[in-house]
């Protein structure tokens, strides 16, 4: 610590959020990792990925059996990618990110496109599209197109824009988005190639959101990814930017200054957290080797931190990873970015590709993959580029 300001470098921030994400000690339970509320199914397979380096012995088709039981709920984030959570959280992970209806920049945020005929007033048109979407999957399960046909019988014309894509009009996803933060929506299954919806109250079977739900999410994402910044909680949140300052300021005494290599950063202080919130603190002078390889999938958590620069200091090896649909995963070892990886299936093989930018020991890269290959539907792995 320095004149009162507790000061880190880009390793030091990169060893305290492997640490605290659970990337240096694996956990039994994987719910535990899904309440951290930084786990997403963006692209597909990110979310199973996430499980596998943060738990022991993942077993085959976990995932896909807790979505089926709805003990795990997917649900739209503000940003539209999909959040996956315990269903005991997610009324408070929902409301944590719901802006005040009368909040129009808040609304317009999280809407994005979806109401291109409208500049401004948004309370009514969500309102209504919240209503039409409540009433039609009431006690109901429908695939996306079928959603979509009943709502263009039952919202107007002008909250149902043509889609090139699609050859039609339908309700653009920043609706939907909004439904599910209201507890009216949430992916219940595939049809097909299509998902399907339910009613997320009915579907977790109630509705009960708990107070100061915004300010635990802000202490989990500093938990997850400090020490950071406001302006990194509002990208990663997707929240607009009066929204996400409020939010932020409802720490209060929670936070401390800190510098990032010369930068000004805000962390929570060692002892502000809560016991029992699902964001326990790390202290300051943890530092870990995290042995062992951890293979991060396109879309993993660590790699949704908003100061990319911080987890990979060369800009080619960012460019790499961090395309704009993610694509490429990151190999830890000892808690410390050394390669990206590829793979694809090959009948029942796993064929990954390695392009490393530091040491990596092959024998437990190649132990990584065959574990992961089970997990893709394959029997075993086979590892180039080393």
């Amino acid at each position: 610590m320095t004149g009162g300001v507790f000061t880190l470098t880009a390793d030091d921030a990169v060893a305290r959020r492997v640490a605290a994400q659970g990337l240096a000690d694996p956990v039994d339970d994987p719910c535990t990792v899904l309440r951290a509320w930084t786990v997403q199914d963006s692209p597909p397979g990110a979310a199973l990925g996430a499980l596998l380096a943060r738990t022991v012995d993942l077993p085959v088709g976990w995932l896909d059996s807790a979505l089926e039981e709805r003990a795990v709920v997917a649900m739209y984030n503000a940003r539209t990618a999909t959040a996956l959570l315990p269903s005991g959280d997610v009324a408070a992970f929902a409301t944590a990110l719901l802006p005040s209806g009368d909040d129009d920049a808040a609304l317009k945020a999280i809407l994005g496109q979806a109401l291109p005929d409208h500049d401004g007033g948004y309370e009514e048109p969500v309102g209504l599209a919240v209503d039409a979407i409540s009433s039609i999957l009431d006690g109901r399960v429908l695939s996306r197109d079928d959603l979509h046909e009943e709502l263009r019988g039952a919202l107007p014309a002008s909250m149902l824009p043509w889609c090139e894509g699609c050859r039609s009009h339908h309700a653009r996803r920043g609706l939907l988005v909004l439904a599910g933060l209201h507890g009216r929506l949430c992916l219940a299954g595939k049809a097909g190639r299509q998902p399907r919806f339910a009613r997320t109250d009915q579907w977790i079977g109630g509705w009960s959101p708990p107070s100061a739900a915004g300010t635990a999410l802000v202490r989990r994402f500093l938990h997850a990814y400090g020490p950071a910044t406001r302006q990194h909680f509002q990208a990663w949140s997707g929240l607009g930017t009066a929204h996400a300052r409020a939010l932020w300021d409802g720490l209060g005494e929670e936070v401390v200054p800190a510098s990032l290599d010369g930068a000004a950063v805000t962390m929570l202080a060692v002892d502000g957290t809560e016991p029992g919130d699902g964001a326990g603190s790390v202290e300051l002078g943890d530092r870990t080797d995290a042995g062992g390889i951890r293979l991060l999938a396109p879309g993993d958590p660590l790699l949704l931190g908003r100061d990319r620069e911080t987890l990979i200091a060369d800009a080619a090896v960012r460019t790499r990873l961090f395309g704009a649909i993610p694509t490429t995963g990151l190999v830890l070892s000892g808690g410390r970015p050394v390669a990206t990886w590829k793979a694809k299936k090959g009948g029942k093989r796993l064929d990954a590709t390695v392009d490393a930018f530091g040491a990596v020991d092959a024998t437990a890269l190649e132990a990584a993959f065959a574990q992961l290959a089970p997990h893709r539907g394959c029997t075993s792995a086979s590892v180039s580029g080393l």
